[in-house]
């Protein structure tokens, strides 16, 4: 057996018919594994790199089954219900807590996968992609995973199928050069032109992530599109949105997608372990807002799409 049949990766979902993440219709690949923790994370269940028990405190009946048999003492119980400590369980096989959670409270989110068998997975949504259309690598973060991401990738490119990632950048440089020959389209997340700001909500700054965009913009011949979620109060201002503008002017590339936040995610963080999804209160912005960050973008010569209204 070769070393790309072996080859695996772990995914937490596969997604047809998407029309929002790349030209045509799409199949999403959503990839575990992330370097930032952003606190408005839509995905949270896909931070970690390895496939993780999710716990629904309301349909838990607290008999502890879960915790009598688990051999990594990962689940306490406190209060008002249980306590997953998700770090201890990235070496489990089987995960006999959830066989044994009889109300399916636990839930496993996250799959190992080789290659080949993600590759024929994804040929049942051939038939709809269309002349356009094609696969989307997104996450998490792909390049977390980078050699597999670079071998399917690949795989895709010579199977004349169109390739896309969406990434946050965080990654060794390293990990992104060798997939660019294989991929049409990448969508780059900028989150904040503030490094402290932005790890103050992503856990990490922003130089390595700003310094990989730039290496891309000038070496890249496919379509780059900038995205950015756009959270009230923290990187929708004229002084945030000039930074970001003016950076990407220095790429040479003129597109961004602006992503409102949402509060699709927030009932995952819980399910997930992490803190209470703090944005849940905050409104999501309005068309008034959108236009005026629109306009500051445009402003700068840098084409702007907001939400839906996206570039394909």
């Amino acid at each position: 057996m070769g070393h790309q049949e072996k080859l695996s990766a772990v995914i937490f979902d596969i997604q047809g018919f998407s029309v929002h993440d790349g030209p045509g219709c799409r199949t999403l690949i959503f990839m575990k594994g992330c370097p930032l923790r952003c606190s408005w994370c839509s995905n949270p269940e896909g931070q970690l790199p390895y496939p993780e028990p999710l716990y629904n405190r309301e349909k838990c009946l607290y008999d502890f089954d879960c915790m009598k048999i688990c051999t990594y003492q990962a689940i306490e119980p406190n209060e008002t219900s249980l306590v997953i400590r998700q770090e201890l369980c990235k070496d489990c096989v089987g995960h006999r807590c959830v066989e044994n959670c009889y109300s399916r409270a636990l839930q496993i989110v996250g799959t190992r996968i080789t290659l080949d068998n993600l590759f024929t997975k994804i040929q049942r949504d051939r038939p709809f992609w269309g002349s356009g259309g094609g696969i989307t690598l997104t996450g998490g973060e792909p390049f977390a995973q980078h050699e597999f991401t670079h071998r399917f990738l690949e795989k895709c490119y010579d199977s004349h199928i169109h390739t896309a990632i969406e990434t946050c950048g965080l990654v060794p440089w390293n990990h992104i050069e060798p997939s660019l020959k294989f991929l049409d389209w990448i969508f780059f997340d900028l989150k904040h032109a503030n490094s402290i700001m932005h790890h103050l909500e992503t856990g990490a700054g922003n130089e390595l992530i700003f310094e990989n965009a730039f290496k891309i913009a000038q070496r890249f011949n496919g379509r780059l599109i900038f995205r950015l979620p756009l959270i009230p109060g923290y990187n929708d201002s004229e002084e945030v949105i000039t930074g970001i503008a003016s950076f990407i002017n220095k790429t040479g590339r003129n597109e961004i997608n602006i992503l409102p936040l949402h509060h699709l995610g927030s009932e995952k963080h819980i399910l997930s372990g992490k803190e209470d999804y703090r944005w849940k209160s905050r409104p999501v912005p309005d068309s008034d807002s959108l236009s005026k960050v629109k306009g500051w973008f445009e402003g700068f010569g840098v084409k702007c799409w907001v939400g839906s209204e996206t570039p394909f």
